[in-house]
């Protein structure tokens, strides 16, 4: 194993409540960058190199600010005058552990409080993605708070969990020399670890082996039916979960920028486990503040990106050509212009949509009418903005899960 030598930011921070019991709020804004001593990460292995490229302005001079006594307070970037630049951002992502392992307890039961994602941003092409994921951060983790709750004697529950979120958390970012040994110092981020199962990758997973007893009785219809009825409970939990992450950021005024299958990990590809299933968002270092353009684009692209789960999951012929993200949007837009009865009536048409329509249809076509607002957002704007929301169809997909999956 290597190690990251670094001067770290850790953002992980402490409320101490000495009262009955009572969790009463610090005083003061709170914030999601509280300076901390170094801490050291240990790389495990090397993940994947990303490779961006922008047409914006290129970043010019970057260094991190440094506070009074030394830590890390935050980034410094200019950006070169040539509004023409044209650069290729790398970013090296890699599997790493903390030196020493937080003490904060795990949010959930598939949480690995020991491993991070880090994340490499080489040179200083990539350094305002790096900058920009921060600056999200900032804002969407501005409330995070670990709570400790004692009485005035030190009794009581102690250090209490944080929420499990619907996004990856940044747990601190810091400046090293490259690993690869380039020249020059790279900007890094690291965040908690939620395994590398990305959203887009589902459809083609392997679901394990067939159970033994599928050759013996139930009856044979029963047998066939079971597997789709299992990937349908999987693919409405996926569905909210991806709904409650976009929302989660838009509340905090914060808009991705780059949704697509990629942005979203799963806890498990297994839909024996889809109660248990977590997704997360990640990868802010195209987002921006929100408006009502960004949000109606980060809504188009959602749009997209379930569109895809959907099809690619419950199509008969699994994923294929014909399923992914860009030839639905030929159908979608480019063909039938986004008029749903005629887009249901084509789907309808292709025997190996079967299970998808069925799926889309079930508690009278509400999946169908999700679809269609998040393909449509752009005509709900109204003069103050946009008049839907993720957070109002993710009530609606989880109300639909429920009744459905009760069913």
């Amino acid at each position: 194993m290597s190690r990251v030598a670094s001067r770290a930011l850790v953002l992980e921070r402490a409320r101490v409540v000495k009262s009955s019991g009572r969790r009463d709020r610090a005083g003061g804004r709170p914030r999601a960058l509280d300076a901390a001593d170094a801490d050291d990460f240990e790389i495990v292995s090397k993940l994947a190199t990303v490779t961006l490229r922008t047409r914006s302005a290129a970043p010019g001079g970057l260094s991190w600010r440094s506070n009074e006594d030394g830590g890390l307070e935050s980034v410094v970037t200019s950006t070169s005058s040539d509004s023409a630049a044209s650069a290729r951002a790398r970013v090296n992502v890699y599997a790493g552990r903390w030196a020493v392992e937080p003490s904060t307890p795990k949010t959930s039961r598939n949480e690995d409080r020991s491993a991070v994602m880090l994340k490499e941003y080489a040179g200083e092409d990539a350094a305002v993605f790096a900058e920009t994921e921060v600056r999200a951060y900032e804002r969407l983790l501005a409330d995070d708070e670990v709570e400790i709750v004692v009485d005035k004697y030190g009794r009581g529950p102690g250090m209490l969990p944080k929420r499990a979120l619907p996004i990856a958390r940044l747990v601190g970012y810091f400046s090293s020399a490259s690993v690869d040994g380039g020249e020059g110092r790279s900007l890094w981020t690291a965040q908690e670890w939620h395994g590398v199962r990305r959203l887009g990758e589902y459809p083609r997973a392997e679901q394990g082996e067939k159970s033994s007893g599928l050759a013996f009785w139930p009856p044979v219809q029963r047998v066939r039916d079971q597997p789709s009825k299992a990937r349908a409970r999987y693919v409405r939990r996926a569905v909210e979960q991806c709904l409650k992450g976009v929302w989660y950021a838009h509340q905090r005024g914060v808009a991705h920028g780059a949704i697509d299958g990629s942005a979203f990990l799963c806890s498990t590809f297994l839909d024996s486990k889809a109660d248990e299933l977590e997704v997360r968002l990640i990868n802010f270092g195209c987002s921006s503040l929100c408006t009502p353009t960004s949000v109606v684009t980060d809504l188009k692209a959602l749009a997209s990106t379930l569109t895809e789960l959907i099809f690619s999951a419950l199509s008969s012929r699994g994923a294929s050509e014909s399923t992914t993200a860009e030839a639905l949007r030929r159908v979608f837009i480019d063909i039938h212009e986004l008029d749903f009865a005629r887009i249901r009536a084509y789907c309808e048409e292709e025997p190996d949509w079967s299970d998808v329509c069925d799926f889309l249809a079930e508690n009278g076509g509400e999946y169908w009418e999700l679809l269609r607002e998040l393909w449509r957002a752009e005509e709900l704007m109204d003069g103050y903005g946009v008049t839907t929301s993720a957070g109002d169809l993710a009530d609606r997909a989880e109300y639909l899960r429920t009744l459905l999956n009760d069913y």
